[in-house]
């Protein structure tokens, strides 16, 4: 069956500003387009891949600062009245590679990297200035004032109801009252670090990211991300290899574009890793100079799931991030000195698998915090609980491509939730659940790659999830 394009680039260009009546029309050019987007990284990346002959970038002088303007519809879009899924202008930062594609030599493929010009902007400038008070609104100034970009708080205030999110409000950012020093860093940078000082009230990560849906960058919560509804959850993903390539020559395009192409995970539940981390049990020790005093605090992460569980975040009894009942073994062994060593067995979240001590001083701002210091102790372990969240992500991250054109028309993108459903391995046809627990269920997207190619847009994703699946309680 010939397959139909699935997507369709309705402007594609470069301009140079070295050049201002420079304008190249690569749309019959185009060999190749990928996009990135990741829940880490504040803007969107890429390659392309262009086929030259016409010496256009010769005659072009290529210098790492033209622009390019991506306007694309898919296959399920309205191109009668110009409805489109991505308009993006990009700065191209450099050539890759550049390689003869023909006998005759008369014909290049270039590989260009691109990516958000703000991003370009922020590693312009270095800042170092003092901060205050909230690092939210802190966080604003820095992509505001010093990046030209607006910020989508959606993530992380009360959502509307909706096709992404239920309007369950989410617990503030904690920090505040406080005053610091930015040293000498790159907005973007440095609103990145204050993130990594971030966190909720229940101790969850906070995250700044930037979709290819929107303008805006986003600034959201681990928390306000788990809480939101799958935007599939009426037609979840299903992976069955043996039905694949039927249902992809299906017409109804709910078959075709919404079916698991590829699944696979490679080491995961690595306790080990998370415990060494610090990310099941650890000690916290602060001492501060201006009284001579230390306190120290036992974290515990399956204390912090218990409070997901009572926010109703993350259901405890569903969880699979962490073997709670697991204690390691009672020893009671004689020596060959003749001495005896009696050890008790406990439970991992327990034990000190990490110390961590910090050092501050109350007083140096009057009456406002430093940035290092709080005036609840407790909220000193938020910090190590935000580290132990991210930790457990990477417990059940799995790489999943699908088609494009429902994906990218749905506007999914990193920070969504997704519902995948994967056919169980138990060929028992009387089995009381078809679904495989752990590759089903609902998936936060943590980064993304979207590849447009010949006729074909695919999406490659990296999911986690916290929860054993699946979330459909009738599967026909």
């Amino acid at each position: 069956m010939e397959r139909q394009q699935q997507f369709k680039y309705k402007e594609a260009s470069i301009t140079s500003s070295r050049l201002p009546d420079f304008f190249i029309d690569i749309k019959p050019m185009i060999v190749e387009l990928v996009v990135f987007e990741a829940l880490d990284k504040p803007y969107i990346t890429g390659q392309i891949a262009i086929s030259d002959d016409k010496a256009i970038f010769d005659g072009l002088s290529f210098s790492g600062t033209e622009k390019l303007k991506i306007k694309m519809l898919t296959e399920l879009s309205d191109a009668e009245n110009g409805e489109t899924v991505m308009d993006r202008e990009f700065i191209l930062t450099g050539i890759d590679t550049a390689v003869k594609s023909s006998n005759s030599g008369q014909s290049s493929i270039y590989v260009l990297s691109f990516m958000d010009e703000h991003a370009v902007v922020s590693k312009s400038k270095l800042i170092s200035r003092a901060i205050k008070d909230d690092l939210k609104i802190e966080i604003l100034k820095l992509v505001g004032n010093e990046c030209g970009k607006d910020v989508d708080l959606s993530y992380i205030e009360e959502t509307p109801p909706g096709k992404h999110g239920d309007g369950t409000p989410a617990t503030p950012i904690i920090k505040t009252n406080f005053k610091g020093i930015i040293p000498y860093m790159h907005p973007l940078e440095a609103a990145q670090w204050l993130v990594s000082k971030s966190a909720t009230q229940l101790g969850m990560p906070v995250f700044l990211y930037a979709s290819i849906h929107d303008e805006k960058i986003r600034l959201g919560t681990l928390e306000k991300m788990l809480q939101q509804k799958a935007w599939n959850d009426q037609i979840p993903y299903l992976f069955s290899p043996s039905n694949t390539q039927k249902q992809e020559e299906n017409p109804n395009p709910d078959f075709q574009y919404f079916q698991v192409q590829t699944m696979k995970t490679s080491k995961i539940q690595n306790t080990m890793k998370q415990l060494m981390a610090g990310g099941l049990g650890a000690r916290y020790t602060v001492t501060d100079l201006s009284n001579g005093r230390t306190t120290s605090q036992h974290f515990s992460f399956f204390r912090s799931l218990g409070k997901a569980d009572e926010a109703g975040v993350i259901d405890i009894t569903k969880q699979n991030v962490y073997n709670d009942l697991y204690k390691t073994p009672d020893i009671d062994l004689e020596l060959s000195n003749g001495s005896t060593v009696n050890i008790e067995g406990d439970y991992l979240h327990n034990l000190d698998a990490q110390a961590y001590h910090k050092v501050v001083s109350r007083g140096v701002y009057g009456d406002k915090k430093s940035l290092h210091d709080e005036v609840n102790s407790g909220n000193y372990l938020k910090e190590v609980e935000a580290s132990a969240y991210r930790n457990a992500i990477f417990k059940n991250m799995f790489d999943v491509t699908v088609p494009g054109p429902g994906f990218i028309r749905s506007e999914g993108s990193v920070g969504d939730k997704i519902r995948i459903n994967v056919l169980s391995d138990d060929n028992d046809p009387d089995s009381p659940q078809p679904l495989d627990a752990l590759r089903s269920g609902d998936f936060i997207i943590y980064n993304t790659r979207h590849t447009f190619k010949d006729t074909r847009h695919d999406v490659a994703m990296t999911v986690f999830k916290f929860e054993k699946g699946p979330n459909d309680e009738v599967f026909e």
